[in-house]
């Protein structure tokens, strides 16, 4: 079995002591503080039908419910899941099962981050949900520090502190449980900074409609198809910090943008990025240039300025993290577990 003990900082860990059980579905209860909370079809589809030919072969975690007979589930639901349909099915299937000792709130909600991290990624809507209740539980919303509580890396705890500041009706668009009818939480992350250069640039429509106004009319745009990517964003962004001398086409130009939903972005923005390809060219090659010239200087053993140069090396390497950031990330990908 596993313990919960408290460490010399007051976090609770988990302590192995060994103890298998083989439980029925009947015996096991989702947990509500899961950060997990959509579990589309298809995935599980391809799970359940693994689960009917080899069985569960990977433990899951469970916990016994105080005055209960049942358990609660700290890693397995998707299992459960499957196993459950497979029981209406008239397949009778035990899931074998790691017992924990009852953690607290905060405990089993790091606990269930440490799983996400090292097997796949959620949906990012529900681990913002999650990291929320971690900074109300413990009064930290310091990212450094969330970081390493959670194991979410610093820019997954921004992203998420983004979301949690849209209104709790634009959320539940990213918790539907139909994904054909889901918003898609990267949505809201590349909207933040385009809903900024709205009221910046265009304050009399941020006037009219306010806020949740404007950013309706963006959903209704994506559900129109008129935004084809949530990364089409940044061409709006990037049209801004390029024509920064006479952007006043530029300002038309997102005017008709927001109160059209059918004008698509690459067909509004797309005139004022000319000369995107060269700029991108550009930036290859200064990457090609600096790599050889690294090479060319043979600095590995040198002990000269050697402070110097790590300091410098090192602002590279934050603009550099910085930049892929940027550049990654938009329409989140689907992942699935591969073991039963």
């Amino acid at each position: 079995m596993l313990t919960a003990k408290s460490d010399r900082h007051g976090q609770s860990t988990f302590i192995p002591r060994g103890k298998l059980l083989h439980l029925r579905p009947s015996q096991l209860k989702p947990n509500p503080q899961n950060p997990r909370r959509l579990f589309d079809p298809d995935p599980l589809s391809d799970l359940k039908e693994n689960i009917r030919v080899h069985g569960v072969l990977v433990p899951i975690t469970v916990y016994q419910l105080k005055g209960q007979e049942k358990y609660a589930i700290l890693d397995g639901e998707r299992r459960l899941r499957c196993c459950v349909e497979l029981e209406e099915e008239g397949k009778q299937v035990t899931i074998p099962a790691n017992v924990v000792e009852q953690p607290d709130k905060v405990a089993g909600l790091l606990y269930m981050f440490s799983i996400h991290n090292f097997r796949e990624q959620w949906e990012l809507m529900p681990v913002a949900y999650s990291l929320r209740v971690v900074m109300k539980e413990l009064g930290e919303e310091n990212p450094l520090k969330l970081s390493k509580l959670t194991g979410l890396s610093v820019k997954q705890i921004e992203r998420c502190k983004i979301l949690l500041n849209f209104p709790d009706k634009f959320q539940q668009m990213s918790l539907e449980v139909d994904p054909s009818e889901r918003i898609p939480a990267n949505f809201w992350i590349e909207l933040h900074p385009v809903l900024e250069l709205t009221q910046k640039h265009l304050p009399d429509v941020y006037e009219q409609f306010g806020r949740d106004g404007v950013t309706e009319k963006f959903v209704e745009k994506y559900r129109e198809g008129a935004i084809k990517s949530v990364i089409h964003f940044r061409r709006i962004s990037e049209a801004f910090e390029v024509n920064e001398e006479d952007r006043s086409g530029l300002v038309k130009a997102l005017r008709r943008y927001v109160n059209e939903p059918a004008l698509e972005t690459r067909s509004a923005f797309d005139a004022f990025l000319a000369d995107r390809k060269g700029r991108t060219q550009t930036a290859i090659r200064a990457c090609d240039t600096f790599v050889t010239q690294l090479e060319k200087s043979r600095v590995v053993h040198t002990s000269e300025d050697r402070e110097s140069l790590i300091e410098h090396l090192r602002d590279v390497q934050r603009y550099v993290s910085d930049l892929l950031d940027r550049l990654e990330g938009g329409d989140a990908p689907r992942s699935s577990e591969s073991k039963p």
